[in-house]
Parts: structure tokens; sequence; C-alpha cells
């Protein structure tokens, strides 16, 4: 009933700092008596504000405030949540955070009263001295330290809660534009600044008081200012990426302030300038002369670029980018003191080089024709920023990518591709390298052993492992020995422990010391493999995307032979299926499945017979499922580049290639090859199956296993299946002058295989049914392509009537009449 009747100004008196804490401590404990009553108090209290903006923002900073900033892990609820969620209006959005930045200068209420507690720690003082305990200050200390905390918690709260506000995916652009721009300003005053005099500036530039809290902010409250402040500005460049950036677009027709401007970066850029130029306040981050001066470089080069975007240039996109670059890296000075300079040197270098004269910078004495590459110097410095950037940098530099990613050089590429493929743990396995090759283009294969080699590699582990044991064990009973000899410990009694003197035991524990470095230094490694692979999956990323803007450029088949190389190499590898899934999904969507492929006379055809040979060497001998499965579609691939940009002459070169992977299909036992993947390069690619069709006849008949005579004939009906088509009429005339003189070259070999099929049946009734089925579209292909007297000259029509009946008296009648 007294909710129903007082005003939200008088929330705090109600819901006060004694009654949180009350409901907190019942709230806690399910077991307690009144947990119930709490429950539907706090029920009832989130019904009395759930639609006024006004009492919910009232409520939920009390209960903050109140509780440091924890009411909702204290008591187990998500009330906080939930009363937060419930802003969705401009109006409620600036009000909530209106009074969330009134209560991070406020601060928390003062729980303690100083001067009582000066007091009682007097009083308290005097008692424990008469018992003689020392540690006050101490319990000072600790006290003083907890309250910091408390109000890190309470201020990483706020900070958290404007970001979030900003993010309020209920309004629309035009709402949430202002609602961005006081959250950012609040950010840039409380992470990047503080005031010399007094709590409390005016700007007449701005027409608005600056303030800052009584109790300074802790440098973690201010660096989380600045993180988010650099989200907010990934959001909004990925809104003016967007279609629905409109506004901005009208804007860019002319000049405008950035201030007026719809460019929140701008905004940013622009108030941090002013706020430098006001003589009592300065950054409270300290910068050494080299950052300063590239803090200042970057601010100045930002407003260039951004006059460059207002005047409307074609580069809009790539000016934009970069922008948000420079801003970002401006962020990050104070975060990373003194590793952002050298790479925003280069960065401005590139700038000048691709817009013009933005900032002055001190000229190299090097020779104009050493100096590289704009696009290698950017491809560089774009890397370096990879490694250790938070996740808006590297957002910012993927966009900076993007826009330049279809002018980079091989020499470019290069230097992502060596990321790509470095490893520093060797493989369990090391794969055996096909053939000598160029350093650069290695594609290694795992060769399968036989079963005694396998059993062996397996005894050789487990005696590895025993041994490795052994040496532990060897190694524990030194150290043990060694320490009971400088103890002086025989081990023989019960109670030795009682006769380690001080020395002994500080020469254990110099061991036990040394035992942990090499642990720590063991567990630096992993981390090291760790680090190395989120940057290689960060600059696959980039891959990733400059795939799919030049599917089509010659230099894609550099960038195949590295990943899927990198993905041989990390399948070997154990703790690296991420990337090596994350590989295997970039080299069949962006590579195999593009809708383009290299072509054109750049296309090196050397290269491609090479790439395709090991990569049919790949998929025959590797032993892992998913290598296997890769390099056939890798090889369904580059069958369709060579066939894109290769004459006849070069074809039956690639041809010839296959024929040999067919070959040690038939004879080789450790050939990893299935008769499905062959018969799918048939089917997409008949050319390649040309030349091997008399292999394949001989294969049919003396192959090792009645399994593999019927895979040769597999094949062969896979060929000439296409050349009947779904009907009965004539192939066109370049199609059956094609196929006439292919059959008439395979004539006699074609009768005798019918003829072995007909009089030496096979075991299993299927391959019987195939058998047959095969030499009735033989007699019909060579009927529709007129061949029907010279293959009946060379039958044996006996055992042929017998079995194929009515399909073969037109045959016998031709012997007859003949």
């Amino acid at each position: 009933m007294l909710l129903q009747r007082i005003p939200a100004s008088c929330v705090q008196i109600v819901v006060s700092y004694k009654f949180v804490h009350c409901l907190l401590d019942i709230l806690s404990a399910k077991d307690s008596h009144l947990y119930k009553s709490a429950q539907h108090c706090l029920q009832e209290t989130v019904n009395w504000c759930e639609n006024d903006d006004e009492r919910r923002a009232a409520v939920v900073i009390a209960l903050q405030q109140s509780s440091n900033g924890k009411f909702d892990n204290i008591s187990r609820t998500r009330t906080i949540r939930k009363l937060v969620s419930k802003f969705v209006t401009k109006a409620g959005c600036l009000l909530f955070g209106q009074k969330l930045t009134g209560l991070f200068l406020e601060g928390t209420p003062t729980q303690l009263n100083e001067s009582s507690l000066d007091k009682s720690l007097t009083e308290e003082e005097v008692e424990m001295l008469s018992v003689g305990v020392t540690s006050v200050g101490e319990d000072i200390e600790n006290l003083s330290e907890e309250a910091k905390d408390s109000d890190d918690v309470l201020r990483s709260w706020i900070v958290d809660s404007l970001y979030n506000l900003s993010k309020n995916t209920a309004l629309d652009p035009a709402a949430k534009f202002p609602l961005q721009k006081e959250i950012l300003k609040f950010l840039t005053v409380q992470g990047l600044f503080t005031a010399s005099l007094g709590i409390e500036v005016t700007s007449f530039e701005l027409l608005e008081k600056l303030k800052w809290p009584k109790k300074p902010a802790s440098a973690r409250v201010r660096r989380l200012c600045i993180e988010h402040m650099q989200h907010l500005l990934v959001d909004a460049q990925n809104f003016m990426i967007s279609h629905k950036h409109t506004e901005l677009n009208e804007s860019m027709q002319h000049e405008v302030s950035p201030l007026e401007s719809n460019d929140l970066g701008a905004y940013m850029m622009c108030f941090l300038g002013t706020l430098q130029n006001i003589p009592s306040v300065f950054l409270f981050w300290p910068l050494s002369k080299d950052d300063e001066d590239t803090f200042n470089k970057l601010h100045s080069a930002e407003a260039q670029l951004f006059r460059a975007a207002c005047k409307g240039e074609s580069n809009l996109s790539k000016v934009q980018a970069m922008r948000f670059l420079l801003i970002q890296l401006l962020l990050e000075i104070p975060l990373r003191p003194g590793e952002i300079c050298e790479t925003a040197a280069e960065l401005l270098i590139c700038c000048n080089k691709a817009f013009g004269n933005v900032i002055e910078l001190v000229e190299s004495s090097d020779d104009e024709n050493e100096t590289p590459a704009l696009i290698d110097v950017l491809v560089d410095a774009l890397l370096s920023l990879l490694p250790h950037s938070p996740a808006p940098v590297r957002a910012a530099v993927e966009q900076v990518f993007k826009c330049f990613c279809d002018s980079i050089t091989e020499s470019g590429l290069m230097n992502m591709l060596r990321i790509v493929k470095k490893d520093l743990k060797p493989a369990r396995h090391k794969p055996a390298v096909v053939e000598d090759s160029d350093e650069e283009d290695p594609i290694d294969i795992e060769e399968s052993g036989s079963d005694d080699e396998v059993e062996e590699s397996e005894n050789d582990e487990n005696t590895d492992d025993i041994l490795e044991q052994d040496s532990k064990a060897k190694t524990s009973l030194t150290v043990d020995k060694k320490i009971r000899k400088e103890t002086g410990d025989s081990g023989g009694a019960e109670d030795s422990e009682s006769d380690f003197d001080d020395d002994a035991m500080f020469r254990m524990d110099a061991h036990l010391v040394q035992m942990l470095k090499e642990k720590k230094n063991a567990g630096g490694s992993d981390t090291a493999q760790t680090q190395l692979k989120n940057f290689k999956l960060r600059v696959l990323s980039l891959l990733e995307w400059y795939l799919q803007r030049n599917s089509s450029k010659p230099l894609v088949l550099t960038v195949y032979s590295y990943l899927l190389q990198a993905f041989v190499n990390s399948s070997s590898i154990e703790g690296n299926e991420q990337f090596a899934d994350r590989l295997g999904v970039i080299i069949q969507r962006k590579i195999c499945k593009a809708k383009e492929y290299p072509k054109g006379p750049e296309v090196d055809l050397s290269l491609l017979q090479d790439l395709f040979e090991k990569v049919l060497k790949l998929a025959s001998r590797s032993k892992a499922k998913k290598v296997q499965s890769l390099s056939q579609i890798c090889a369904f691939w580059l069958l369709k580049v060579i066939h894109g940009n290769s004459n006849e002459t070069e074809l039956k070169k690639v041809s010839e290639v296959f024929l040999k992977s067919l070959e040690d299909f038939f004879v080789n036992k450790k050939c990893r090859l299935k008769g499905g993947f062959l018969k799918e390069v048939f089917r997409r690619h008949p050319w390649v199956g040309i030349l091997s069709f008399g292999m394949l006849i001989e294969k049919c008949r003396n192959a090792r296993s009645e399994f593999l005579q019927f895979e040769a004939l597999f094949l062969m009906d896979t060929l000439v299946r296409p050349w009947l088509g779904k009907s009965t009429e004539v192939p066109s005339d370049k199609d059956s002058s094609h196929h006439l003189q292919f059959l008439k070259v395979h004539l006699p070999s074609l009768s005798e295989l019918v003829q072995h099929f007909l009089q030496k049946p096979a075991k299993k009734a299927s391959h019987r049914s195939e058998a047959r089925q095969f030499c009735m579209r033989i007699l019909k292909a060579l009927s529709l392509l007129k061949l029907e007297r010279s293959f009946a000259k060379l039958l044996k029509h006996s055992s042929c009537e017998s079995q194929l009946g009515d399909l073969f008296r037109p045959y016998k009648n031709l012997v007859e009449l003949s």
C-alpha cells in the first residue's frame, strides 16, 4: 500500500541501504524463514515500477547502490537484468543513462562513518593491545582495499550498463544516435581525462559542464571505459557500412562539422580535441614523448581523412575504414604504451600514399626505387596488429583489409601464408615428402605402412612410454636420494621427518622451486602454441575474405597450395582440430565451391599439373579420413581449372598423370583410393578416362580380384553410359564421329571382353547382372554408331545368343549375310 502512493523521488527513502541489506540477507539463503516474504516484497516492488521509466530507474539505482552493484549475484535473482531490459524508448534510455552517470559521480553511500570508524578502531585498538594484538593497521588497510574493490564493482557495472544501453536494438537509428553521443562523451571524460582544479570544469566551446567523481576512478575502471569506447565505435562503423545509414551519405555531400555529423567516430575525435584544449583538463594516462607524438599525429590524420570523406572522394570506403582504424589505435596508446608507435607510423605512411599528404612525416633517405609497394607495407602493418590487439582493433583491421585486398601483391600474400603454415609443435608422424619440390610449395603425404610396420610402430610407442615412465621414476628417485643425502636422512627411520633441520628444509624448498619453474616453462610453450593458433585463425579470416573477392585470380593457386599443406600438417598434430576444420571449410567453400576459378594466360599449367599429381598421391596414401575427403574435393576442383585453361596436348599430359594413379589403384595394396571417387572423376571429366579405356578393358579380365575387375567394369560403364543418351536417337555428328573413332580402336578388345563376361560368369549374382547390363549397353552403343557389322565379325555368337537373346539377333543376321 505504501509503494502505490509514494513518488519516484522517495524511492531512496523506502528502498534504503538497511532495507536492501536485510532483503539480501534473506534472499541469499533459501532455508530462511522469511524467504517467501522477501520474494513477495521484491516482486511487489518490481510490479510497482515495471511500467514507469522513472520509477524503474530509481529502483534499479537504489538496489545497485546499496549492494555495490551485486544485487543479482547476492540475491540469486535476475531482477536488475529484467528491469534494465524494460528501457526501450528514447526518453527512458536517456533518463536511465542520466541516473547511471549520476550514480557514477556520486558513488556508493558511506557504509561506515569515518569518524565513528576511527573511534571504534581506537577503542578496539586499546582492547587488542591489552591482549598483545598489534595488527590494527593491517585491518585498516584491508578495509580500505575492500571499499576500493566495492567501488570498482559498482562503477564497472555502471560502465557496462551504459554500453549495453547504447546497443539497444529496440531503438531506431535516429533515436539511438543522441544516446550513443552522450554515452561516448561520458566514457571519454571518465576514461581518458582528469581535472587539475576540482571535480568540475566548464567548457565554453561545448556549452556544458564536465564532472568527475569526488573519489577518482581507478585505472581498472578507466581502462574499462576505453574498451567500451572501442566497442561502441565498432558498432558505429558496422552501422555505417550497412545500407541503413542513408543519413551519412547525405551528410557527406557537403562540408559539415564533426560535432554536427552523424559520424560517431568524428564526433568523438572532435570532442577529445576540445577537451585537450582546456587548460585545466589533461590526460590521466602518462604518455612518453613518442606515444604523445603518435597520439597527436593520429588525431590530426583522422581529421584530415574526415575532411576528405566530406568532399565525396571516390574511395570513400577506404577512407572511412582507415579513419576508424586510426581512432582505434589512438585509444590503444594509453592501454599499451610503447607498442603502437611503429605500426602507427607505417599506417600514416600508407595514408599519405593512398589519400595524399594527410600528415607531415619525416621523409626517409632511402632511394625511391627501394621503397616497397604501398599494399605490402599496409599488409605488414595490419598483420602486426593481429596477435595481441583486442577485438575492436582486429575488427577495424579486417575492414581495412577488405577495402584494400583487391590490390594485394604476391609478396604480401606470401607473408600471410607463411604465418598460416608456421607451427611450433612437430607432427606426431613426420610426413614423407612425395618428391623433391620447391620449399615454397611442398605438399607432404603421410605414407601408410604395412600391417607389420604399424604393429612395430605401436610397439615402439609403448616402449617409449615405458622408457619415459622409467626415466621419470629414476629422476624422482634421484632427486629423492639427493634430498635425503643433503638432509642426512637414511630413510630407514619412521620419524625421519623430525631429523630435518632448517638448512635441509630450505634445500628441499630449492628443489621444489626448480621443479615448479620447469613445469611453468613447459606450460609456457602451450601458451605460445595457443597464441600462434589464434594468430593463424585471425590471418585465415583475412585470407577468407581475399578468396571471396578474388577467386578468379591465379594467386588463388598459391593460396590453395599453402592452405592444403597447413591442413595436412595440422591434421597430424594433437590439439589442432579447430584450426584444421577451419582450413577445411575455407578450402571447400571459398576455393573448390566458388563460382569462379583461376583462369587466363597467367595461370601456370605446369604448377597445375604438379598440384594435381600431389593431391592424387595425397588421396591415395593418407590414412586420415578428413585429408582423404578434402584431397578428393581438391582433385575435382583442379581438374575443372585444368580443363578451363588447357589445350588438348596439355589435357593429355594430365590424363597420363591420372593414369598412373589408376594403375596404382589396381596394383598397389597400399592405395587408399575408392572406386566411387574414380567414377565421379570419369562422370565429371570424361576426357580424363579416354586415355585409360584400354587399360580398364585389360583390368576387367586380369585384375588380381573379382572386386577390382568389376571396379574396372563400373569405370568403363561410367564412360560409355553418356554416349547412349536418354533415348535411342542418334547422337550429333560431332559426338558420333568422336565416339566412332574411339570405339573403332578398341573394337577387338571390346569383343573379347564381352565374350569373357558371357563365357566366364562372375561368382556373385550382382556382378553377373552388372556384366550382362554392360554388354547390352555396349551393343546398344555400337548399333547407334553403325558399328554392328564390324563388331559382329569379331564375336563368337554361340555363347552371346544364349546370354543376350533378342538383343544379339541383329548381329547374328549380319554375320550370316556376310
